[in-house]
This record gives structure tokens, C-alpha cells and sequence, in this order.
């Protein structure tokens, strides 16, 4: 159904967001409106304790017309001038049944920075540049069909953290060892028992709220340039795809701190010093947390190569591209091969001098 609000003015189509601009600009005769922020329209932190208790009444939300996929149960909204007939995460082929879905409204995005054209370019850079790829899946990126971009949810966190912790140090020192008439010479750790506190400040850690694609893949899109974000407007929705959070703000909450695990324990170890550290017990306390609601931009695509899916994303942005991929088994099997004859040459070459 054509949505008046984002007609053209010069032929009636609808009007679609141009990546890396603040425009929209139509398909068919090129028009262009640009998209005008409002001036009481921000960007804002909002407290997590609140947003906690307080999200199903007062936080602002949308109704959306989903898609829903039988075979990954991906659920995403697609615009209107999109005619997909296949999943953008699994590649399957889908029928679109829309419904509707009521949930919160997105407190910020950060707009695509580069069409399906350059999209392609770096997909196609990418498949050049793996090893021992089969020659086929290369030509993949010349036939294989056309990429989705797809605005997906994230959560961002800020916090304040401090850490009690009690641990060990461990000093090294060396201790020489006679054996009949020989010595040698022993390392060995002396532990004494330690305490304190560390304390560090987190800003945007950022986790992904979707299920649909490995968030491994998508941890290694990072770094974003959180930023340049703008306050949420449709507009720049206009011709992609969009995915509701399937991880609630708890849930994002819960896998921010894991996140923030790993650096708080170095800060440890280094406070504790020594050669080596153990640590037995540590408590943290967040204070000051606050949170945002984000979409942040991906151009998703996948192929089929004998009977397995392999499926990629690239960030909306900075062009990262990461993925699942064939290997050619008949390739490294050639390479170890050569690998084992330069050895046996060069042993044969010095063994025989």
C-alpha cells in the first residue's frame, strides 16, 4: 500500500532513502526531499532503571508489519517497494504474510553510508581475497542475487563500574637444583594474598538484539561510529528492511556485562601486579547506567554453494564484511602437498652437505 506521506511530488512513486545523504530520492524520475531534522530532536541516554520499570507504560512504540521466516524464525519488516521473495538471513524463500507487531520505538539509527552497488564491490573484494576457495564460489559474486539492506537492533550501555576483588600475586624467583654432579637451575612462584578495588567507566557498549545472524560475525562488524547518530525518523527506513529486538532490554543488560567482564579482570590483574595473578573472589557494582535503543545498518546476502547456505553481512558504514565460506579441500590438499616437498628438498639439500 503506498504510503502518501513519502510520494514523490513530481510522479506519485514512492520516494526512498539515498544512502549516505539525507535525502529521499525517488527511483523512477530522481526527485529528491531531503529529510529534515527536527530541531527539538535528540539523541538521549535514557536511565536503565527507569526504562526497566517503566517501558510497557511510558516508553513510546510502533506498530510494524512483520515477516516472519519458517526456517530460521527471523522476523523482520520490509518496505513496501521491496519485493523480496527470499529470507535476507538464511536465503530461504519466504511468502510475505505480513502481521502486525507492537514494540518499542527506536531511540536512534545511524543511516546507511553506501548503496547495493558499492555493497557489491566490497562483497566481491572480500570473495577474491579468501584462500583456498573453490574457483566457482568466486563467480557467485557476479550471478548471485541482489543484497537486502537491513537496519538491526541494537542496545547500547553506559555505566559506571567498581569492582572488590581478592586475589593472590605471585612473584617468581629462580632456586638452583643439584642433581649428582650437575645443577640446574628452577622457576618457581611465590604467592602472597591481596585485595582492593578498580574501578572503570563504560561507554556504549554496544549489543546486538537480533537472533537471526551469529553474533560473532556481527561482533567483528564493530567498531561503529556511535557518534554520528540521529534521532530516529522512518525516513531513513524508507526502501530497507528493519528487525525488531528479539533480546529484551534485561537480556541486553545481562550480555553488556559480559562484555565488560574481560576488561574489568585485566584491570584486576594489573592492580594485584606481580609475574603472576590469581583472582578468588570479585564483586562488581553498577552505578549510573543508562541506555539506547538503536538501529544500526547491515547489507545482508547469502548463497547456496552444493547444499549448504552460506550467508554474510557487511557493515552499513565502513564497508567490514564478514561470513561463512567454502573452503576447496582439493586446494589445501595441493598446497600442503608443495609444503611437504619444499621441506623434504630443503632437508635433503642440508642433510646431504
Amino acid at each position: 500500500m503506498a504510503d502518501l506521506a513519502f510520494a514523490c511530488a513530481s510522479c506519485g512513486a514512492q520516494l526512498e532513502y539515498a544512502p549516505g545523504t539525507r535525502t529521499l530520492k525517488c527511483p523512477y524520475c530522481g526527485h529528491e526531499n531531503a529529510i529534515e531534522a527536527s530541531p527539538w530532536s535528540r539523541v538521549e541516554e535514557i536511565d536503565y532503571a527507569t526504562g526497566l520499570a517503566e517501558a510497557e507504560q511510558s516508553a513510546p512504540t510502533e506498530t510494524v508489519s512483520v515477516v516472519s521466516c519458517k526456517r530460521c524464525a527471523a522476523e523482520f519488516q520490509l518496505d513496501p517497494a521491496i519485493q523480496a521473495s527470499r529470507c535476507p538471513f538464511c536465503g530461504t524463500p519466504i511468502v510475505l504474510e505480513p502481521r502486525a507487531l507492537t514494540h518499542l520505538r527506536p531511540g536512534a539509527l545511524l543511516p546507511f553510508g553506501f548503496d547495493a552497488k558499492a555493497a557489491r564491490s566490497k562483497y566481491e573484494s572480500w570473495l577474491s581475497g579468501l584462500w583456498f576457495a573453490p574457483n566457482d564460489v568466486k563467480r557467485l559474486a557476479k550471478t548471485d542475487a541482489g543484497f537486502i539492506g537491513m537496519y538491526v537492533p541494537y542496545w547500547t550501555f553506559d555505566a559506571a563500574t567498581r569492582t572488590d576483588y581478592t586475589g593472590q600475586r605471585g612473584i617468581n624467583y629462580s632456586r638452583t637444583i643439584r642433581e649428582g654432579s650437575k645443577t640446574r637451575t628452577v622457576i618457581e612462584t611465590r604467592w602472597t594474598n591481596c585485595s582492593g578495588e578498580v574501578a572503570r567507566d563504560f561507554d556504549d557498549v554496544t549489543v546486538v538484539a537480533s537472533r537471526s545472524l551469529p553474533e560473532g560475525y556481527l561482533d567483528k562488524l564493530e567498531p561503529w561510529d556511535l557518534g554520528e547518530l540521529l534521532p530516529y525518523d522512518p525516513s531513513y527506513l524508507r526502501g530497507f528492511g528493519a528487525q525488531h529486538y528479539q533480546l529484551d532490554l534485561a537480556g541486553g543488560f545481562g550480555r553488556a556485562q559480559e562484555k565488560m567482564a574481560p576488561p574489568i579482570r585485566r584491570d584486576i590483574c594489573a592492580d594485584i601486579g606481580g609475574d603472576k595473578q590469581t583472582i578468588s573472589r570479585q564483586e562488581t557494582t553498577y552505578s549510573g547506567v543508562t541506555f539506547k535503543h538503536v538501529l544500526l545498518p547491515i547489507w545482508l546476502n547469502s548463497f547456496r554453494y552444493g547444499a549448504k547456505t552460506y550467508s554474510f553481512v557487511i557493515n552499513g558504514r565502513t564497508g567490514e564484511v564478514q561470513g561463512q565460506r567454502p573452503w576447496s579441500w582439493i586446494k589445501i590438499g595441493l598446497a600442503a602437498l608443495a609444503v611437504a616437498a619444499v621441506v623434504v628438498a630443503f632437508l635433503s639439500f642440508y642433510g646431504g652437505r
